[in-house]
């Protein structure tokens, strides 16, 4: 939808394509909607300056930053019509807010969505006309995030082609070299394939392939700038359950490994993917974080490590941690055992220790279980387990 939007800075009634009162203040809403409904049977979407007002209000309220998706297919042939954009950035810098941008979504998908080509070249194009009018109209500062493609796949080589070509003409106008990340179809997806090894091992692959072929590239930053465990909404009852837990951990993780400096989960709320249900009560994933040196906030010992593993099978594992760099009498381990009632992958609670986690506040009182070195650590079947290992030898995270 955000190649469907249209920026109006007052309210539109009874909009639609075959009406649309123009004015002095939304001319330009018009003129784009007029371009826009050349395709009648694809929606569109109005985005009024009151609800970018509240947009923008919440994440000044939550200390968040709006990473936001500019409309791409307001086009004059082969170029971007930025008309309704300057329009969207002058408003937005009267307002003084703090935003960074995006230009177009998927856009290496666009025949296959919207049945109209925008080429690598041409979008790298656009991408350095909106460069100088962010730094014209006083958003020089924010970042600009792109070209937001889909995962690099065997069979559909055009997303990494797609990658490769717009950095070759585009690389020197954006700050982050983005693309979308799923494992599976929302469709077809089966808790099996939640759990499945292989599963979890696809993400490797597709990082290592895109880093591989924009290694020219290594000085712009990599993002995951949407990503989840099934594509399509999510699979119900399994992307907002305690089943889709094990990727949400793991891809923090390996993108931890890999460099991968954000990762954008879709969604925070809505679709069966999201953090947080029509409620806002929190679902199982949004209690993750990872971590590979201690988190500074959970201790003061600049030689703790963490360590952490996901039991992937219906039995109780055990194993020891131990190696050159943990030795001696004085090492402590503060243990964190993440599992689900009666072992029910499919449940919207989540077990820490033992205990199910209910949100009070923002400040949760986490305790851990404390294990003694050389002792065995028990992982329950489906389990997901981080230890805090203090006073190594380790110097690295100093």
């Amino acid at each position: 939808m955000s190649d469907r939007l249209i920026f109006s800075a007052e309210d539109l009634p009874s909009v639609s394509c075959d009406h649309c009162l123009a004015s002095s203040h939304n001319e330009t809403a018009c003129v784009a909607l007029k371009k826009l409904c050349k395709n009648k049977f694809l929606p569109f979407f109005l985005m009024t300056g009151r609800k970018w007002t509240e947009i923008n209000e919440f994440c000044q309220a939550t200390n968040t930053k709006l990473l936001f998706t500019l409309n791409l297919l307001l086009r004059d042939s082969h170029e971007w019509n930025s008309q309704n954009a300057v329009e969207l950035i002058k408003y937005s810098k009267q307002k003084k807010f703090d935003i960074d941008w995006q230009l177009g979504n998927e856009p290496n998908s666009f025949r296959h969505v919207f049945n109209l080509t925008v080429t690598p070249q041409e979008l790298a194009h656009d991408f350095k006309k909106l460069r100088n009018l962010l730094n014209h109209h006083g958003y020089k500062k924010s970042l600009l995030v792109g070209p937001d493609t889909t995962r690099p796949q065997e069979h559909q080589p055009n997303c990494l082609k797609y990658m490769v070509e717009f950095l070759g003409n585009g690389s020197h106008f954006v700050n982050a070299r983005s693309w979308h990340q799923y494992y599976l179809n929302s469709r077809t997806a089966k808790l099996q394939d939640f759990w499945n090894p292989e599963t979890l091992d696809l993400l490797k692959e597709q990082i290592e392939t895109m880093q591989n072929h924009t290694k020219k590239y290594h000085n712009i930053p990599m993002w995951l700038s949407e990503t989840s465990t099934s594509y399509g909404g999510g699979a119900p009852g399994l992307s907002n359950t305690y089943a889709g837990t094990p990727l949400w951990v793991d891809k923090l993780g390996l993108s931890a490994k890999y460099n991968i400096s954000t990762v954008i989960r879709q969604s925070f709320y809505g679709g069966n993917y999201s953090l947080v249900n029509e409620e806002l009560e929190p679902l199982p994933d949004w209690w993750r974080v990872y971590v590979h040196c201690a988190n500074k906030n959970y201790t003061n010992d600049s030689s703790a490590i963490t360590v952490y593993a996901i039991n992937l099978e219906m039995e109780k594992v055990q194993f020891l941690l131990n190696g050159t760099a943990l030795h001696g009498d004085n090492i402590i381990i503060d243990e964190f055992i993440i599992s689900a009632p009666s072992n029910n992958r499919r449940t919207k609670t989540i077990l820490l220790n033992g205990w199910p986690l209910h949100y009070e506040s923002a400040s949760l009182d986490l305790q851990p279980n404390h294990k003694k070195y050389n002792n065995r650590i028990s992982m329950p079947p489906y389990s997901i387990g981080f230890w805090v290992i203090k006073n190594t030898s380790i110097k690295i995270c100093k």
